[in-house]
């Protein structure tokens, strides 16, 4: 009986309508997938080991090309950097130089020194360079000690690929895509792995800064949290300290942190703006970036007596610039020797192409000039074009556009940072791809994007019932990836894209753009692994046809001239040596043990004669020398104005086969021959023998 009528319905009828409701019951629910083959779960459970040995093979390989080719040789950077870091080891941030005790009253009130990486300014010297760099690399040292040294910049890049490796992971949730980007960025020609090779800052820059970022990436749904971003902040902050234009960092950071709090904002019911949790990351977010950068702002005030001039101000002429000291020294020292005229048919001038310390301005700078855009920018585009090729530079473009769809928070990281990297290294004077290193990072993974995410974007058109649109994107695509195969043209210079890398990518993701024309196929599971392996195979066979390389300056090559100047050479000696054959100067300087060492350049930004510069040593008891090219242009000029007064003895003859082992190479010459002079006084040392008898003689 009905409660509300008090008739019985018909039991058929009840149990009709039980049935129906029970089918629809059925049909709403999902369906339960069908058992999974054996085969598909085979291949599911050997994604891992199988990348994981790929990736194993690629960071072996990746570390046996580059310990083969590590120099030991000191260029102007790394000389800076080991003083720097030898000073901090020995607990004292001022440089000790004793050829300054002997010039010092003669010097400019504030003046280059060593080779331009040190700041003479009224007698103290201070390392132009940042803290940073020379803090890890004093640890380091304290550790695996001095011949340990040379193997740091190379654990960096290697370093610097794992963190590149697990933010593609984090970013794309995807160990093949992750693969595939961190492999191009050792395949692309961009020389990356040249910073790596050497002691040099910018590896250590971008470790930190990339780490920072890493950070700040979403991490399963969780929210963001304080401690998180504190560490992300003194991870960014650090890197300023190592190279100060790694602020460029923050922008990225900034446009990753607007993406995420918006989408976890979104994602809550109930939004608090100004909750505790949102000061907290602010409090967070500064409190971290005041600790990164404190070793640079401490060393600002200790060197130049404000914490926000930095000691490589002169960089940015728009900085205030410090005012010189009171010159000690009322004597002022002689001008500049003229260079006499050339001899009929002597060979006037060496030519080379390497790098000469400033002569004009005491403490050179000012590079950073807006009115170089016009030149440099397109320069760059130049050899990013070479680099990449047109057509993948097209593909990088593209993926950008894919990922503001698909994943926003790369494209407000990648697309910002090389954005405003490009626009701001495009005001130096001349491109170079050493600053462009964190740009290289980010590239290929917009490059991944544009190929493998694009695989995506079929397959969601597909998804939302577009079937016209699907199959006319992956007709293009395809259409786009056979023409750029087949105007390619490879190029044999050496910063120019390669044949197998580019046809790699071309092929591969061309056949997975043709299979994905056809609806309900993940075509991205199966490309993305082939380009990885395939590429891992380019990357495998570059290591191997390299493998009977190994850089010429290593550390035998140091001991070998070591010793040889040691027999050379008086102990506490001064080298007075040229440019124009390499960079000797540095390398005696660090390396030899018995001497220090200056260029001709030097005396010449100090107007500083040669002669009187040896009177002034060999009066402080030093030993000056003379070492240079026998086609030094003003040999003569030289050897004259010394012996108008001084005694000049020829003391080796170095052949060009034999220059290497006295501290002379470059990347322009083969070999070139040298020759050293021993320069004394012997009235002031005859009288110095004299006092110091005397000085001796007990009294009678």
């Amino acid at each position: 009986m009905s409660r509300k009528t008090g008739r019985s319905r018909p039991r058929a009828e009840l149990s009709g309508r039980a049935r129906g409701a029970a089918a629809v019951a059925r049909r709403s629910q999902p369906a339960s997938p069908p058992p999974t083959p054996f085969a598909s779960r085979a291949v599911s459970a050997a994604r891992w080991p199988v990348w994981g040995i790929a990736i194993l093979v690629f960071f072996v390989a990746t570390a046996m090309a580059i310990e083969r080719q590590i120099t030991w040789y000191l260029a102007v950077d790394q000389f800076g950097y080991l003083n720097f870091a030898h000073d901090l080891l020995h607990g004292h941030v001022f440089h000790d130089w004793p050829p300054l005790r002997s010039l010092q009253q003669f010097m400019p009130p504030r003046t280059d020194v060593l080779a331009q990486t040190y700041v003479d300014d009224g007698g103290r010297l201070y390392c132009r360079y940042s803290p940073g760099f020379p803090m890890l690399l004093a640890a380091w040292m304290a550790i695996f000690g001095d011949y340990g040294a040379h193997y740091l910049n190379p654990t960096l890049y290697l370093v610097l690929l794992a963190i590149a490796l697990v933010f593609q992971l984090r970013l794309f949730r995807s160990p093949w895509r992750a693969g595939i980007g961190t492999v191009l960025i050792t395949l692309f020609p961009t020389f990356t792995h040249l910073w790596g090779l050497t002691l040099t800052r910018d590896m250590s820059a971008h470790v930190f800064a990339f780490t920072g970022l890493f950070l700040l990436l979403p991490a399963h749904g969780r929210r963001l949290t304080p401690g998180r971003m504190l560490g992300a902040m003194i991870a960014l902050g650090f890197a300023v300290s190592i190279r100060p234009d790694a602020v460029l960092y923050l922008v990225p950071a900034t446009l990753m942190l607007v993406v995420r709090l918006v989408r976890e904002r979104n994602r809550h019911a109930r939004p608090t703006p100004l909750s505790v949790p949102g000061l907290g990351l602010v409090g967070g977010g500064i409190l971290g970036l005041a600790l990164g950068v404190s070793p640079l702002l401490a060393y600002n005030w200790v060197a130049t007596g404000n914490p926000l001039i930095p000691t490589q101000g002169m960089e940015l002429p728009l900085l205030p610039s410090l005012p010189p000291p009171v010159p000690k020294a009322t004597v002022a020292p002689p001008p500049p020797a003229a260079a006499p005229a050339p001899e009929p048919g002597a060979k006037v001038g060496f030519p080379p192409p390497g790098w000469h310390g400033g002569t004009y301005d005491q403490v050179q700078g000012g590079g950073l000039r807006l009115s170089h855009l016009s030149t440099t920018l397109p320069a760059i585009w130049k050899m990013l074009g070479a680099a990449y090729s047109p057509f993948l530079l097209g593909v990088i473009v593209w993926g950008a556009l894919v990922a503001a769809i698909l994943r926003p928070v790369l494209a407000a990281s990648a697309v910002s940072y090389a954005v405003v990297a490009i626009l701001f290294f495009g005001c130096w004077p001349r491109p170079d791809f050493r600053y462009l290193i964190g740009v290289f990072v980010f590239l290929p993974m917009l490059l991944v994007e544009g190929t493998i995410g694009t695989l995506d974007l079929v397959r969601l058109l597909w998804k939302w019932q577009r079937p016209q649109a699907a199959r006319a994107l992956a007709i293009v695509g395809v259409l786009a990836f056979v023409l750029g195969g087949a105007t390619f043209t490879q190029a044999v210079a050496s910063g120019a894209l390669q044949g197998p890398t580019f046809y790699t990518i071309v092929i591969v993701v061309g056949l997975g753009l043709a299979a994905s024309m056809y609806p309900n196929r993940r075509v991205s599971a199966v490309t993305a692994p082939a380009l990885m392996l395939a590429l891992l195979c380019v990357r495998v066979s570059q290591v191997q046809a390299d493998s009977g390389r190994r850089a010429p300056f290593q550390r035998a090559q140091m001991l070998d001239a070591r010793a040889n100047m040691q027999k050379l050479l008086e102990p506490n000696s001064v080298v007075i040596t040229t440019e124009d054959v390499g960079r000797p100067a540095e390398n005696i300087e660090f390396y030899s043990g018995v001497a220090h060492a200056m260029y001709l350049t030097d005396l010449e930004r100090w107007r500083f004669d040669l002669a009187q510069t040896a009177v002034w040593l060999i009066l402080d008891r030093k030993r000056p020398y003379l070492f240079i090219p026998t086609t030094q242009h003003d040999k003569q000029g030289l050897l004259a104005s010394l012996r108008r007064g001084l005694t000049v003895d020829l003391v080796a003859t170095i052949p060009p086969q034999r220059a290497m082992a006295h501290f002379v190479a470059a990347p322009f010459h083969r070999g070139v021959a040298m020759e050293l002079y021993r320069i004394s006084w012997p009235y002031a040392e005859e009288k110095r023998r004299e006092h110091d008898t005397s000085v001796a003689r007990p009294p009678s």
